[in-house]
């Protein structure tokens, strides 16, 4: 054989390994491989994307950091990683696995959605409460003995998704933190969900072409109670005067005064029912509505019991 006809033979055994190479699919590492520690992954479960990091030593429980609003074309994956990289060196100093849900705009209404979207716990095929349970569970389930159970924290939008949230599953929260929400569901009876405790009968759709469909929720008064014995915060820039709109049963104009009226409303309203309210309220000075710089002080109040 020529060394012309050896050389092109090679060449093309090497064309053939490539190109089989590059047809191949690799899957990804199943959540709780080594691969995975002291990295950021995207990952799914039935009804969305969320990002994951897992702490380079064995994780002991789990961390829930909620983006804000999105912009009109705002990528929700792109805030959660935004939000979860913030939260990723206390991850790692606490073990705790970090998830970040990404309530995007078309099933959990980011941006602006019915009732409020993701922020009212809404979604347009399952409540957003229910998707981040979701979330939670697929994560504990990998990662064994961690219990689906965990600390919260959420931004604007993602601060009234937690203020709902703490008080419709208080069970699965050890500490939560509520930096500069407009909104809360204050402990009123005389008030409807997603504002305060009496029942919600209203129709919903969630596109112009989509049908009307009726929602009713009755929430449990006992989970307000439950959730003022939590060691919530309220965390919120001295600065953040600027108005807010009015609704039902909310009090306080602004930022800063209504997340002082909720915590204020909490823990009355757990010491009516015999209970220590443990729900506190940080106001930082100097500055505004600001995710990023409001962080250290969120971080701190996390553990601040």
């Amino acid at each position: 054989m020529s060394h012309t006809l050896r050389h092109l033979l090679a060449l093309f055994a090497s064309l053939l390994l490539v190109a089989t190479y590059a047809e191949t699919t690799f899957a990804e590492p199943v959540a709780g491989s080594a691969d995975e520690r002291g990295k950021i992954v995207a990952r799914s479960v039935e009804h969305g994307e969320y990002m994951l990091y897992t702490p380079t030593d064995k994780p002991r429980g789990i961390l829930v950091v909620v983006h804000g609003s999105l912009s009109d074309d705002g990528s929700a994956m792109e805030a959660a990683d935004v939000f979860l990289r913030r939260w990723v060196d206390e991850a790692e100093k606490q073990q705790l696995l970090l998830v970040a849900p990404a309530f995007d705009q078309n099933n959990y209404g980011g941006h602006a959605g019915p009732g409020g979207g993701y922020r009212g716990l809404f979604g347009r095929h399952v409540g957003a409460d229910e998707f981040l349970n979701s979330i939670v569970d697929a994560v504990a389930a990998a990662h064994p003995p961690v219990k689906p159970k965990f600390y919260l924290y959420g931004h604007s939008a993602g601060g009234q998704f937690v203020s709902r949230y703490v008080v419709k599953h208080p069970q699965r929260i050890f500490a939560a933190v509520i930096s500069s929400a407009a909104g809360f569901p204050f402990p009123d009876p005389d008030v409807p969900w997603t504002n305060g405790m009496a029942r919600l009968q209203r129709r919903i759709r969630w596109s112009d072409d989509a049908p009307w469909e009726q929602f009713e929720y009755q929430p449990d008064p006992n989970n307000w109670v439950e959730a003022a014995t939590l060691p919530i915060t309220v965390v919120v820039g001295s600065r953040d005067t600027a108005k807010v709109k009015p609704g039902p049963g909310q009090r306080g104009d602004n930022h800063v005064s209504r997340g002082r009226e909720w915590r204020k409303a909490m823990n009355a309203y757990a010491r009516e029912h015999g209970k220590r309210g443990r729900v506190g309220f940080i106001k930082v000075p100097g500055i505004g509505h600001n995710s990023k710089l409001l962080t250290p002080k969120s971080i701190e109040a996390m553990w601040r019991e």
